[in-house]
């Protein structure tokens, strides 16, 4: 197993992955905190990571920093992501917010009818807490059904900014629309 810290300007972006036949997969993105930082949850995560930075190529390093910079980016979901260790429903609801399209949000309740449990909404939430793919399964679209944000791993003003970037406006009250 390896990682990757992925600069993306005065930011970093972690990225634990491995190889998963010939290909590379991505195990867990951790959004953009200090460097030293990132590393300590790494190996606190993934203690058998390999100590030493390695690059996953393919361009999946562009194509990270592009999501992280609201560029629209094409990504052929499941060969890079390892979703076997998401429960059937985490990677249901992963796999709608995936469909989620950039310049868009959905309220979380409306992603629990989407998978068919129309009361889920908190466990939905859950869900998006525990995203071990931020920015390429788009949890930052995933909003309050007042329109406020809700809550982000990476913080509000992060979901925010991310929100902006692809263009989705914030109302002075407080609400996307």
């Amino acid at each position: 197993m390896y990682y990757q810290i992925i600069k993306v300007g005065k930011e970093s972006i972690g990225l634990v992955w491995d190889w998963r036949g010939k290909k590379p997969q991505i195990e867990k993105i951790y959004l953009p905190t200090h460097p030293k930082k990132m590393i300590s949850r790494i190996n606190q995560d993934y203690p058998a990571v390999n100590t030493s930075p390695r690059k996953i190529g393919r361009g999946v390093e562009r194509l990270i920093a592009g999501l992280y910079l609201g560029k629209k980016q094409k990504i052929n979901l499941l060969s890079l992501l390892n979703m076997k260790k998401l429960t059937p429903f985490a990677r249901k609801v992963l796999l709608q917010t995936f469909k989620i399209p950039r310049g868009g949000v959905v309220s979380y309740s409306d992603l629990a009818k989407k998978t068919g449990k129309r009361n889920a909404a908190r466990a939905v939430g859950r869900v998006m807490a525990a995203n071990p793919f931020p920015l390429i399964i788009p949890c930052h679209r995933v909003i309050r059904a007042d329109g406020k944000l809700g809550g982000f791993g990476g913080g509000l003003e992060m979901k925010k900014n991310l929100l902006e970037k692809e263009g989705i406006l914030y109302t002075s009250k407080e609400k996307f629309i």
